[in-house]
């Protein structure tokens, strides 16, 4: 997502530079227009980072809780991944592992959310049956608006659910 934005700013800035080259030789003029070009795409790159609040630590920890639900629909669950229908299978491996045992709670404690532009990262761990796995930091990405938990965080919890990423 990133790299798409920052190719489609690069893609505009060459764009203006390319049509200013076009008109006039006039210096001033071709420099001006490089400047409001450059303005404009790091004003459209803020301006999408800054319309979704930073996320909360409560509400990156509710959104593993909906993941691992054994009794929430797959499309809620996989539209809180990034790339999530690729990771469908993984989701419904966990979820069918986790649901055939109620008993199996497990609880997330996240903490320490940092907010770098579109990617938020956090330190979370996990209180299983099989123990504590200490705070480690996983990454979430601001995706259309919605902050996902990003594939190598989310392979890491498939692996711990037995739906390893292949």
């Amino acid at each position: 997502m990133i790299i798409r934005k920052t190719l489609v700013s690069a893609c505009a800035v060459a764009a203006v530079l390319a049509l200013g080259a076009c008109g006039s030789d006039d210096s001033k003029d071709t420099a001006a227009a490089t400047s409001t070009s450059v303005a404009a795409a790091t004003s459209a790159k803020s301006t999408s980072a800054s319309t979704a609040a930073a996320p909360t630590a409560d509400e990156l920890n509710a959104a593993l809780i909906t993941l691992i639900d054994p009794a929430k629909p797959i499309a809620e669950k996989t539209a809180l991944v990034v790339d999530g229908s690729a990771r469908q299978a993984n989701i419904d491996t966990m979820g069918t592992a986790l649901g055939a045992n109620p008993a199996y709670k497990i609880t997330f404690t996240v903490e320490n959310v940092k907010v770098d532009g579109e990617t938020a990262t956090a330190d979370v761990a996990i209180v299983s049956p099989h123990g504590t796995m200490p705070g480690t930091q996983w990454t979430w990405e601001l995706e259309d608006g919605s902050w996902k938990l990003a594939d190598t965080s989310a392979c890491t919890l498939f692996e711990m659910g037995r739906a390893p990423c292949a």
